[in-house]
């Protein structure tokens, strides 16, 4: 029965994203088998559509950085009317530049883990990398450790859809370092884990895990 959901699911995701395409020139420069690539989350039963998407969009920008600005992030920002600002102009530079790389393929246990915090903070209404019993992110991962060579963490606040959040996390506006977005560019990176949970103080908040598998 969880099969046959899943396969449903992931016929829907399909069917939604070509019915976008033929709404939308932003696929038309997308191979067919690299957008299939990209849908690495399509048939995973532990997240929901817009937490699948948030993946897809993801992956689209580390297969081909350039083609995804000159397309979708181009296509977004229009249409979120988003000022074209230094910030914005620094970031298109940086993904013309940035060189491709693998995408991303969903884990469960990297999922599970950022639902836990992304609902601990939701229930808590705090922010940030601690558990709500101020457990560090260093503390937290290390029952993982034994699974992951490496574990890296992204969090947004505010944003009820993932793909905006994603996109929020990829802009980076007032990081300093941009480390959200190096995290999701970083080339090392194999797996992925996502989250979006409603959130007390700041409505919804979404995690992201990216991870290096032993």
């Amino acid at each position: 029965m969880r099969n046959r959901i899943a396969l449903v699911s992931a016929l829907t995701f399909m069917l939604s994203l070509n019915l976008h395409a033929q709404d939308n020139d932003i696929f038309k420069l997308w191979p067919d088998s690299t957008l299939a690539k990209a849908n690495s989350a399509s048939h995973v039963d532990f997240l929901s559509e817009t937490e699948k998407e948030s993946i897809f969009y993801m992956n689209l920008l580390r297969i081909n950085p350039r083609l995804f600005t000159e397309t979708y992030f181009a296509d977004y920002i229009k249409s979120k009317d988003i000022k074209k600002d230094k910030l914005v102009k620094d970031l298109i530079k940086e993904l013309e530049e940035t060189p491709k790389m693998n995408p991303l393929l969903p884990d469960k246990q990297l999922s599970d883990f950022a639902k836990a915090h992304a609902i601990d903070m939701g229930q808590s209404g705090r922010t940030g990398h601690n558990s709500s019993k101020g457990k560090p992110f260093r503390d937290r991962i290390s029952d993982l450790e034994h699974h992951f060579m490496a574990i890296n963490e992204n969090c947004n606040y505010g944003n009820e859809d993932a793909v905006d959040a994603f996109i929020d996390l990829l802009i980076d506006r007032n990081v300093p370092n941009f480390g959200h977005r190096k995290n999701i560019l970083d080339p090392e990176m194999k797996l992925v884990g996502v989250s979006l949970e409603p959130h007390e103080r700041w409505r919804f908040n979404y995690v992201q895990d990216f991870g290096i598998a032993k």
